[in-house]
């Protein structure tokens, strides 16, 4: 059994068709062939693509289809989700800067027929999508930033901490999260600074390595977007980031990771 990760998708339906057929993981007909493998989609499923409903929905279905025969297909909780679901929740209710949580959302990328096409059982499928999650010794986490520490020691109350927002009437609540998802390059762009806060990060959730989308590789590493077709190790080894940016034209990738890591206690949510 394989565990595989696809990084941001951004409403490219038919990459992420792609990208799933030459893994031999689903058929041309939108059937999962891949057995037993475990895929992992790391957040950020809308905005600036148009088929981000469409991205959602294959997901889930190809999750049913995955589990009957053993295998499972999930993802991680991005911040284009939560954004999306703020602006479902609170529609046009003012946010602290004046404009409304839909209006925040659209700055953000999002396409407002996106909303009309939304279906009660996506919305609560995102609503469940965990924030953190443990491969093996692996963390998995959308943002390459610290933030996560702030909401929970262990990987169940980070997540339980989340689901607790998707349900939240405060809209403050929402927009502090949000913000605190405006962090990119945490383990990256500080140089030793970063290379430290990656060791933090991994030894408070009691993982090996880590490994995130949310920033394409190009802007943090410099790399064309169009030649990205693999993902990025840094951090001595310690960070992995996955988003190939796909919606600034690369061609996107299936990663493997590699489960075989030393074991270390800590938490995990299996």
């Amino acid at each position: 059994m394989a565990h595989y990760v696809i990084g941001d998708l951004h409403g490219h339906l038919h990459d992420y068709r792609r990208l799933l057929q030459d893994q031999l993981l689903c058929d041309g007909a939108d059937q999962w062939i891949g057995g037993t493998h475990q895929l992992w989609l790391m957040g950020d499923f809308f905005d600036r693509g148009d088929m981000g409903v469409e991205c959602v929905e294959l997901t889930m279905q190809l999750q049913m289809q995955a589990r009957a025969v053993g295998g499972d297909v999930n993802a991680i909780l991005g911040n284009h989700e939560l954004m999306l679901l703020c602006a479902n929740k609170f529609g046009e209710q003012l946010t602290a800067s004046g404009v409304s949580a839909k209006a925040m959302w659209v700055r953000w990328g999002g396409i407002s027929e996106e909303l009309a096409r939304l279906k009660p059982a996506q919305i609560h499928w995102l609503e469940r999508l965990p924030a953190l999650q443990m491969v093996g010794d692996i963390l998995l986490l959308h943002a390459d930033a610290m933030f996560y520490v702030e909401h929970g020691r262990t990987v169940d109350a980070v997540n339980q901490r989340f689901f607790d927002l998707t349900q939240d009437s405060d809209l403050s609540r929402w927009e502090q999260i949000l913000r605190d998802f405006s962090e990119h390059e945490g383990f990256s762009g500080l140089a030793m600074t970063g290379e430290r806060r990656a060791n933090q990060i991994l030894r408070f959730f009691g993982a090996q390595q880590l490994v995130h989308g949310h920033t394409p590789i190009s802007m943090a590493n410099g790399t064309p977007a169009e030649t990205v077709n693999r993902a990025w190790t840094y951090a001595r080894g310690q960070c992995i980031n996955v988003d190939g940016g796909i919606y600034l034209g690369g061609p996107g990738f299936v990663h493997e990771l590699n489960t075989d890591l030393s074991p270390v206690g800590g938490a995990r949510l299996n």
